[in-house]
C-alpha cells in the first residue's frame, strides 16, 4: 500500500483527495498526514474527513521528513506548486498535482528536469471532471436539456 500526504487542504484538496482517499480507498491508500498553512483549516479537514488526530503540519519539509511518503499530492495555489513538486520529488517521492501544473512556463521547465533528474513521476490531474455536479452538468449539455 502506498503512503500519501497532501499539501493544501482548501476545497479541491479535501473532496477531491482527502475525502475519497478516506471513505472509498482505505484499502489501498494509506493517507498518513496534511500541510497547509493555516494549521486551523487543515484541522478542521481532518475532522471532516473522520480523520481527526491525523498529524497536520504548517512545514512542509518537516512533513516530509518525518512521514516519509511515497507520494505527495499538491492542491495548493498553482503559483506555489513549482516549489512543492520540487521538494518532493528531491525528497524521493512522486508527485500527483492538480493542474495547471505551474503558473510559467520557466517553472514547468524546472519540474520536468527535477523529474528527469531524480526519476521519480509528477501526474497532472483535473479531478473536477469527474465530481458528480461537473458529470451531471456534461450529461444536461450533451443531452441538449440545456446549453
Amino acid at each position: 500500500m502506498k503512503k500519501y500526504v497532501l499539501v493544501g487542504t482548501g476545497w479541491r484538496g479535501t473532496m477531491a483527495y482527502l475525502e475519497p482517499m478516506v471513505k472509498e480507498y482505505s484499502d489501498c491508500a494509506d493517507l498518513l498526514a496534511v500541510c497547509d498553512p493555516n494549521e486551523s483549516r487543515a484541522t478542521y479537514v481532518t475532522e471532516y474527513i473522520g480523520k481527526k488526530g491525523l498529524p497536520v503540519y504548517t512545514d512542509f519539509d518537516k512533513m516530509l521528513e518525518e512521514q516519509k511518503p511515497d507520494v505527495v499530492i499538491v492542491t495548493t495555489r498553482d503559483y506555489a506548486h513549482e516549489r512543492y513538486i520540487i521538494k518532493a520529488l528531491e525528497f524521493g517521492c512522486d508527485v500527483i498535482s492538480e493542474k495547471p501544473l505551474t503558473t510559467t512556463a520557466e517553472m514547468a521547465a524546472r519540474i520536468i528536469e527535477t523529474e528527469k533528474r531524480t526519476g521519480h513521476k509528477v501526474t497532472v490531474t483535473f479531478n473536477c471532471r469527474f465530481m458528480p455536479y461537473f458529470a451531471k452538468l456534461k450529461e444536461l449539455v450533451m443531452s441538449g436539456a440545456i446549453g
